[in-house]
């Protein structure tokens, strides 16, 4: 299973430390800290705020780093919950950038997305709860728990409720950047967007902004958004963190003898897969897809790695997991490609004949944090030999390259910003599966 340009052989402690090395360095250069507020910029090159499920992904990559300090990073991003349970999508706070003139005047030009706070109006994709179960679990700090259950509960809470506009459970996004894959291709037949057409690329670019003036003008409220139906979708990867995010909670309430939160979440998390199972899975193409529309709600039929994320949920049928895993997941013709996990399977981008593909989340693109998950997934399903290859590929792609934002699933070259710090979720795949290689005298 060995890829185009990965050496092969098994991971070293070596580069363990090499990779230990240089995540140091990213997130140290990412790294805010002002008074009680603690956190890592996506990269400082281009995102100098901080960013709900980015924080969430550096709070378990700080882990092996300083345990201590990815505590903070929640305590600090759990603060920003709104009095109604929202958890913003990003957030102003005190930051450094590398382009302090260019990042100011793009912070003015856009201003009518945040609030008076300098938080934004969307959601993320709720990845913190359980990064919060996975600092708890090397922490064991119950006091640390008890200070930041209420706002957790709270931004759960307005996921499962206030988003669940249709009131068969799933949570809805008004935006696609509320999914955490911005204009990603299970978006575009729901935009009028289409490979081939002229119009699209301007329009691709246009319809955010237009979106997000009329979201605002409508006051965010989702009853309203709703019955507007100008952009309601139930997405995936949002509603599978979701139900991991109530597992977790389900677990932590345990811990701190909330046992009504227990039951509560454990039920939510069923809710959610049974509503996932009844609305958006295809029994012909063998996996899930996003549902689209108020009025009438229809799926969108474009495989991404999005239609893979129920096995990150850990509720899926064993049945529906094998097809997901058989039929996609290990097919090299879509998204077993030389540097796996591509968010775009190889056969729906070679269709579109790459139109896209220098759009975010659109082309031949591989994004460390949907490896990490799905090399959980797997291991979850009984499938740790896989995900110990794919974390093999994404480690040594990660030690060539540098740290980008995301990487070419053909080449492995590292693309757009650098200094990412999504890479270096890769120390928490080799610990989990190549533990073997983790120095007992080095670091981590």
């Amino acid at each position: 299973m060995k890829g185009p340009g990965i050496e092969p052989g098994p991971l070293t402690t070596a580069e363990w430390v090499d990779l230990y090395r240089e995540s140091r360095r990213v997130l140290e250069l990412n790294e805010v800290e002002e008074g009680d507020v603690y956190y890592h910029m996506p990269s400082f090159h281009h995102y100098p705020s901080l960013f709900g499920w980015d924080s969430g992904f550096h709070a378990v990559a700080m882990l092996h780093i300083d345990p201590h300090k990815a505590a903070r990073e929640l305590e600090t991003l759990f603060r920003q919950v709104r009095e109604d349970g929202h958890l913003p999508h990003e957030v102003l706070l005190p930051h450094r950038t590398s382009h302090p003139w260019l990042n100011n005047l793009k912070t003015w030009l856009v201003r009518w997305e945040f609030d008076r706070r300098g938080a934004s109006y969307m959601i993320d994709p709720p990845s913190y709860h359980y990064a919060a179960r996975l600092v708890y679990e090397r922490t064991g700090d119950r006091d640390w728990l008890r200070r930041l259950w209420p706002n957790m509960c709270r931004s759960l809470d307005y996921l499962l409720e206030k988003r669940d506009v249709f009131g068969d459970g799933l949570v809805t996004i008004f935006h696609p950047w509320e999914s955490g894959t911005d204009m990603s291709p299970q978006f575009f037949s729901a935009m009028g967007l289409g490979h081939g057409r002229l119009t699209s690329l301007l329009r691709s670019d246009l319809y955010p902004t237009a979106l997000f003036a009329y979201n605002r003008a409508m006051g965010w409220d989702p009853q309203r958004l709703a019955k507007a139906d100008r952009f309601v979708c139930q997405e995936l990867t949002v509603n599978c963190l979701a139900i991991r995010a109530c597992r977790s909670m389900a677990f932590l309430a345990g811990e701190i003898g909330e046992e009504e939160g227990k039951g509560k979440y454990e039920q939510r998390a069923a809710r959610l897969m049974e509503a996932l199972d009844a609305l958006c899975w295809d029994e012909e193409a063998g996996c899930y897809f996003p549902r689209f529309g108020f009025r009438r709600p229809r799926l969108a039929r474009r495989k991404t790695a999005d239609s893979l994320m129920p096995l990150f949920g850990g509720l899926c049928t064993p049945e529906r997991a094998a097809r997901l895993i058989e039929d996609h997941l290990l097919n090299p013709r879509e998204f077993f490609t030389p540097y796996p996990v591509p968010f775009n399977p190889m056969d729906e981008v070679e269709r579109e004949k790459g139109w896209v593909e220098k759009r975010l989340w659109a082309g031949h693109c591989v994004w460390v944090n949907f490896c990490w998950m799905l090399c959980i997934a797997l291991d979850e399903h009984g499938y740790r030999d896989v995900a110990r290859e794919i974390t093999r590929r994404v480690v040594r792609m990660i030690l060539r390259e540098g740290f980008f934002e995301f990487y070419d699933s053909r080449t492995g070259e590292g693309r757009r910003i650098p200094d990412f710090c999504w890479p270096a979720l890769a120390l928490d795949m080799t610990a989990r599966f190549w533990p073997e290689v983790i120095s007992k005298a080095g670091p981590g």
